[in-house]
């Protein structure tokens, strides 16, 4: 298992991710209508009759439009989105152009997914605090840290001492289990044999 930290990391960087596919679906997949103003705050925004639903497609830049518009020409992306608005081609633009987003979804299906993805990223947000809870120090006065680390250092000189005498100790033992078995070689097969 890995450390605490490490999955500190882990986590946010899944966190991360979460958050992009989470907007990337809420922009890719909403339905575009704009919003309505209250009706007692009239100059608010322009009233829902007066604006036109969104396409799908790309906005097209100012600067691009009248480029185009001032050589005579059509941008291929701007004569989409007429067509889209007017209602023709509607179908064989979708299907020829990869690059236009899909359908949007219903609105009971993209609410759905909504409440699905704010939940993901509520548990992983969890998770998160629960790692950060567990970590060692947490709650803890720097005075009570640096008092635990010299504690640990001690700790640590010790355990070093016993590993040294412990290696010193298999290296004895190893030497006489050699001594054994050539023991036992040469009993078994002779001196002879063994030698060849």
């Amino acid at each position: 298992m890995a450390d605490i930290l490490t999955q500190l990391q882990t986590c946010l960087d899944q966190l991360a991710t979460q958050f992009y596919a989470t907007l990337g679906y809420l922009t890719t997949y909403h339905d575009n209508v704009p919003a309505t103003t209250p009706a007692d705050i009239p100059n608010a925004a322009p009233a829902l009759a007066k604006m036109p639903k969104n396409t799908t497609s790309p906005p097209i830049p100012a600067s691009v439009a009248a480029a185009t518009a001032a050589q005579g020409q059509t941008s291929p992306l701007l004569a989409q989105q007429q067509n889209q608005q007017s209602g023709a081609g509607a179908g064989a633009g979708a299907e020829e152009d990869p690059n236009l987003l899909p359908a949007p979804d219903s609105p009971r299906t993209f609410a759905a997914r909504q409440r699905e993805l704010a939940r993901d990223l509520i548990i992983k947000e969890q998770q998160i605090e629960y790692l950060i809870s567990v970590l060692p120090g947490i709650g803890a006065s720097e005075a009570e840290q640096e008092t635990k680390i010299r504690e640990l250092e001690v700790e640590l000189r010790e355990v070093e001492r016993e590993r040294v005498v412990r290696v010193r100790e298999l290296k004895r033992l190893r030497g006489r289990l050699e001594g054994v078995l050539g023991a036992v070689a040469v009993g078994v097969y002779g001196e002879r044999e063994y030698e060849t």
